[in-house]
């Protein structure tokens, strides 16, 4: 007996073992191979969510203030450090990583703000990101802001999450009384991780 893992191949055909055909391995075979070729090949083909990373704030007495002003995006002053961010550990070049952010959004007079996500992969080393995408929060307004994005993983390590703000004006950027971040690991069906 011979160990067959399968190859990353479809095959369009395979012949089938007739009445007429001598009963052997060798015509058995084929036909065995085959599905196992099919079968290693869909597996490779999709995504599955390898895990979740959510942070949540709901207390009332959670404030965050952006100050950045415009065309710089930054974290917020309260404590850029883990304010509205989430790590994900053990991410591969080609995962994607979608994105969720919803959160209470707060704009003083005369200014308006614009919301997004940044990703440094290989944290510690690698280079901040912006995920695609932004939300906008006008003047005088207060309002449920919701951001879903996604980021393709680019290096190896550990991947951050932050949400970012920046401010045209002088008024106050505020996130208040809670919101969330979702995370979610998409990683190639095809890895063996």
């Amino acid at each position: 007996m011979a160990q067959y893992s399968g190859n990353d191949t479809f095959p369009a055909s395979a012949e089938l073992v007739n009445d007429g055909t001598v009963r052997d391995a060798a015509s058995v075979n084929v036909l065995v191979e085959a599905a196992l070729d099919r079968a290693v090949y869909l597996r490779n083909v999709g995504f599955r969510r390898l895990s979740t990373w959510i942070i949540d704030d709901d207390g009332a007495a959670g404030v965050w203030f952006f100050t950045s002003a415009a065309p710089t995006y930054a974290p917020t002053i309260t404590n850029p450090t883990t304010d509205w961010l989430a790590t994900v550990n053990n991410t591969r070049v080609g995962d994607i990583l979608q994105i969720d952010v919803v959160a209470d959004a707060s704009v003083g007079a005369a200014t308006t703000a614009q919301f997004r996500v940044g990703v440094t992969d290989n944290f510690g080393s690698g280079t901040e990101a912006h995920a695609p995408g932004f939300a906008s929060v006008a003047t005088s307004t207060n309002r449920t802001m919701t951001i879903s994005t996604y980021h393709t993983v680019t290096a190896a390590g550990t991947s951050r999450v932050r949400l970012l703000a920046r401010r045209y004006g002088s008024g106050s950027v505020e996130l208040r009384e809670g919101g969330s971040i979702r995370v979610v690991l998409l990683r190639p069906s095809g890895s063996t991780a």
